[in-house]
C-alpha cells in the first residue's frame, strides 16, 4: 500500500513537473511546491518538523544558489573579460583559482551550518535521506524532461 502511494506521488510529481517546464516562471514555483511535497513525504516529516525544517532549508537553498550560480557566473564573466581561459596569464589564473576555492569553502561552510541546524530538528538518518531524495527528485525530473524533449523533437521531424 505504501509503495503504491509513493509510486502515485512520484508519477503525479513528474507529470505535473513536465507540464510546468513550458511555463518558465510559474513552473519554478510549481516544481518547488512538488519538491516540498516530495521531500516532506520521503522524510516522513510531521507538521511540527516541517514547520521548522522548511525555513532552514529555503534559507540554505537561497544561499547555495547565490554562491554556486551567481558567483560562478561572475567568475565566468571575469574570465571572458580577460579574453578567455586561453589568454589568462598564470598570475590571473591563480587569482581566479583562489576565488573558486574560496567559493567552494563558503559553500562547504554553508553545508556544515545547514546540517548543524537540521540536526536540531530531524535525525541524521533523515539528513542523509534528504541528500539522497533531493538528488533522486532532480534526476527523475531531468530524465522526464529529456524524454519529453526527445518526443517533441521526433514529433517535429515527422
Amino acid at each position: 500500500m505504501k509503495n503504491k502511494k509513493q509510486l502515485f506521488t512520484f508519477i503525479f510529481t513528474v507529470l505535473i513537473s513536465l507540464t510546468m517546464f513550458s511555463q518558465h516562471r510559474e513552473s519554478r514555483k510549481k516544481i518547488k511546491a512538488l519538491k516540498v511535497s516530495y521531500i516532506t513525504e520521503k522524510l516522513s516529516l510531521s507538521e511540527k518538523e516541517a514547520a521548522k525544517f522548511w525555513p532552514i532549508y529555503n534559507k540554505f537553498e537561497k544561499k547555495r544558489y547565490e554562491l554556486y550560480h551567481v558567483r560562478r557566473t561572475n567568475l565566468r564573466a571575469e574570465i571572458e573579460k580577460l579574453g578567455g581561459i586561453e589568454y589568462l596569464t598564470e598570475k590571473q589564473a591563480k587569482v581566479i583559482s583562489n576565488k573558486m576555492l574560496a567559493m567552494k569553502k563558503l559553500l562547504y561552510d554553508g553545508y556544515v551550518k545547514f546540517q548543524s541546524e537540521l540536526s536540531k530538528i530531524i535525525t541524521y538518518k533523515q539528513i542523509v535521506l534528504l541528500e539522497v531524495e533531493e538528488r533522486d527528485f532532480e534526476r527523475r525530473l531531468m530524465k522526464r524532461f529529456r524524454s519529453q524533449k526527445v518526443k517533441r523533437i521526433k514529433k517535429r521531424t515527422n
